[in-house]
């Protein structure tokens, strides 16, 4: 089961995300804030990390370029989910280190294909594991 981190402090709606993911097999750890996040990726790495930008503690850009300076952290994919959704705020998340950005509000099947499609991915090369299908590529 692939293991992936939400930080979203908005309880109604992380609730609500950890259920979705998990009816798709994901085991789903939410952190409220980007310190419980540290915490939470020193404990146990994470195949992805989904992160918000409003957070109680900080901004999760800040956050996202902390995962990318440390070498156990900076391959791990992350995708902001967020309702910061100019276009600044979009180029700001790549400039960071997103490997993808999602604004709120945001259709769950796009949600679900765009985190399949990360995993897919090896961190440690950028390769695809497999099709779409689950077939070695």
């Amino acid at each position: 089961m692939r293991r992936l981190l939400l930080v979203e402090d908005d309880s109604d709606a992380s609730s609500f995300i950890k259920y979705v993911l998990e009816q798709e097999e994901f085991a789903v750890q939410v952190a409220g804030t980007a310190e419980e996040a540290r915490e939470a990726l020193a404990k146990e790495p994470a195949d992805l990390v989904v992160i918000d930008r409003g957070l109680p503690d900080g901004d999760g850009i800040d956050l996202c370029r902390e995962m990318r300076s440390r070498p156990a952290l900076a391959r791990t994919p992350v995708m902001f989910l967020t309702a910061a959704k100019t276009p600044a705020d979009i180029e700001d998340g790549f400039a960071a280190g997103a490997d993808d950005y999602l604004a709120k509000p945001f259709s769950f099947i796009e949600f679900l294909a765009r985190i399949k499609a990360l995993m897919r991915r090896d961190p440690g090369s950028g390769e695809f594991l497999s099709e779409p299908d689950g077939a070695p590529s």
